[in-house]
């Protein structure tokens, strides 16, 4: 007879480059590892959801030889997903919209599916086992192949209307000289300080010969977003140059948010924070800056993610919390 403590989740983030897959136990626990894939995406540039779903057969597979029971599979999407029904409402990066994502993934395992974006799934793990626990008004906060976040207000996530709430990354900074985002407006805040908008700044500094030691690094191919943290840290006054504009955007972004919802706490997380841990204390410095007042200025924290992809630990207690169990 299974036990309750011995149950576990399947649960895959999917992102805009790379899908991150795992076991996870009702305890917050990774069971074994947490695999990374690369995205498929198709010849025009569409992420495959059959590809995507093919990943998953054999974790399936493998789940029947474990002891414990499956209880069901949590997929975070990096963009709009309809919690109810599992749809990909609007998954920029993924170039998806209006895809039953969830329904198809039910009807290939015959399992239970719960789908949400990933920054809800990832506020979602650092309330639940995280950083978070004691916090009662705090914000999640991105920065990877995307920017944006979720809300936890007043002890509880916040959804809005249609669950899409948080997305501070698609607030319009310069709709006339921007650039054209996933979501097909142009200049989101996303578009100025995501890992992408940081490789191209590096590369138009390689272009443009202001970057020789970038030029080297990047040794004819594009230059990549860790390649101008690497130089920054050589001291690259051109990395430095950008690095210290997308600190100043996301501080005076995050900073308007604290204006507005007066909240507590920021953690933060992502391809781009994880691989820059001292990223957060600039923003954390820069932020002070943009905020009305004091005690907000005093007794604001912003801290790193608690697990190394929150998003996927949030995918997992989703099933469990539908299921009852948290």
């Amino acid at each position: 007879m299974t036990q309750l403590e011995d149950c576990f989740a399947l649960a895959m983030d999917i992102g805009g480059s790379k899908a991150d897959i795992g076991f996870v136990s009702l305890q917050g626990q990774v069971l074994g590892k947490i695999d990374k894939h690369p995205v498929p995406f198709d010849e025009k540039g569409i992420a495959d959801p059959d590809k995507i779903i093919s990943l998953m057969g054999p974790y399936v597979e493998q789940a029947s030889s474990k002891s414990g029971k499956l209880l069901g599979i949590g997929l975070s999407i990096c963009g709009n997903i309809d919690m109810v029904t599992g749809e990909a409402v609007l998954v920029p990066n993924l170039h998806w919209r209006n895809l039953p994502f969830g329904k198809i993934v039910h009807e290939q395992f015959r399992l239970p599916v719960y789908a949400a974006t990933d920054v809800r799934m990832a506020a979602q793990a650092e309330a639940m086992w995280g950083v978070a626990r004691q916090a009662r008004y705090f914000a999640w906060c991105t920065v990877g192949t995307g920017y944006g976040g979720y809300l936890f207000l007043d002890g509880k996530l916040y959804d809005g209307l249609h669950g899409f709430a948080g997305n501070f990354g698609h607030n319009t900074w310069d709709e006339v000289n921007g650039y054209l985002c996933g979501c097909g407006r142009r200049g989101c805040v996303e578009t100025f300080v995501a890992g992408p908008a940081i490789a191209r700044a590096g590369q138009k500094a390689v272009v443009e010969g202001r970057s020789p030691l970038l030029s080297q690094m990047a040794a004819g191919e594009p230059v990549k977003t860790e390649m101008v943290f690497k130089a920054e840290a050589q001291g690259d006054s051109a990395s430095h140059e950008i690095l210290n504009e997308v600190v100043r955007l996301i501080a005076i972004n995050l900073g308007g948010m604290i204006n507005i919802l007066d909240l507590e706490l920021i953690v933060m997380g992502g391809g781009v924070v994880r691989g820059r841990p001292e990223f957060v204390q600039r923003i954390s410095t820069e932020i002070r800056k943009y905020m009305e007042t004091v005690e907000a200025q005093q007794e604001l924290k912003l801290l790193m993610e608690s697990f190394p992809n929150s998003a996927l630990f949030g995918a997992a207690a989703e099933v469990f919390i539908h299921q009852g169990l948290l």
